[in-house]
Formats: structure tokens, sequence, C-alpha cells
């Protein structure tokens, strides 16, 4: 089961082991009777499925307390219990203390503020801790303009735009 979890008002946000990761890519129906009632496959594609591969990968070497800065939290809607989504970093706080986040939910699930309450419960979970700084989102795509709109919304500020990307940052000062 689940190490760490993060309780807000409509989601619960469930860390995942290294097991449940390898779950959700082979074996989806042993994981959701094992966890929760339903997951989406529609949020898997290959880009995810490479990601969870590396954090796995990153986990078997990492000490088994970093494990909720390189695993992905499953977002569960508490109103059915449909893990309809993952956030998550991609590893413990650099030597500047900064974190990167990456995140994607179930299309059927965008457009209802799912993400964003996600995102900023993850952020404030971050920043409980000393070695975090700032979370930071670079090289977002300009034309994924939810992705962009979350990240607005959670109080992060561009820090650097090209043509075609977006960096974001929030710092825990700004927080």
């Amino acid at each position: 089961m689940n190490a760490f979890s993060i309780d807000t008002t409509r989601l619960n946000l469930l860390s995942l082991s290294m097991e449940e990761l390898h779950f959700y890519l082979e074996q989806p129906d042993r994981f959701e009777r094992s966890n929760i009632p339903m997951i989406s496959r529609r949020i898997l594609t290959e880009n995810l499925e490479r990601a969870i591969k590396m954090k796995i990968e990153k986990m078997k070497i990492a000490d088994e307390m970093d494990h909720p800065w390189y695993t992905y939290w499953l977002i569960q809607i508490k109103e059915d219990g449909f893990g309809a989504g993952m956030v998550g970093f991609k590893g413990v706080p650099n030597q500047d203390g900064e974190v990167e986040i990456g995140y994607g939910i179930d299309p059927q699930y965008r457009g209802r503020g799912f993400m964003t309450e996600a995102v900023h419960a993850l952020i404030a979970w971050a920043f409980q801790h000393p070695q975090c700084r700032s979370v930071i989102a670079p090289g977002t795509e300009r034309t994924n303009i939810a992705s962009n709109r979350v990240l607005k919304n959670v109080g992060m500020e561009i820090y650097q735009e090209t043509e075609d990307k977006i960096s974001w940052r929030i710092d825990k000062s700004m927080s």
C-alpha cells in the first residue's frame, strides 16, 4: 500500500511504490484490485510508460525515504474513487533546492480544476521539506494551454520563454 498520501478537498494523492508502478504498467487489473476500484488507462501514453520505467530504475538505487520524490502520485477523485491521473517530481531537489514537477490527467477529468488542486497539494508537500526551495516546470509547450493554466493557477511565474516553450517556477518564499 502507499507509504505517503495527501488528502485535499476533492482528491487523495497516493505515492506509488516501485511494485505499484510496475503493476500499473504490466498488470493494471492486479493494481486495481489491490488499491482502488479503477485507474485511467488513457493517460498511459508511450511517454508516460517510458517515464515510469525511468522512475523505477531511479527508485531501485535511491534511498527508500526519497522514493516520494521519484515516484508518481496517483490522483484519486474522492467523488467516484477513480484514479484519474498522476503527478510527481523528477527526483530529489538539486543542489540549488529546485525540483521539477510533471503531471497528466485523463481527458474526461480535464477542465474541472483537479490537476490544479493536485499540483498545488504536491508543491505544498515539497515545501514542507527544508531541502526544497523551488518547484520548476521547464520547457512547457506554449501550445499546451491547459498545462500552462495549471502552472499559473498554482502561483508559478515565468522565468524563461522561447518561441515555443515557457519555463515556470515557484519559490518557497512565494507560496
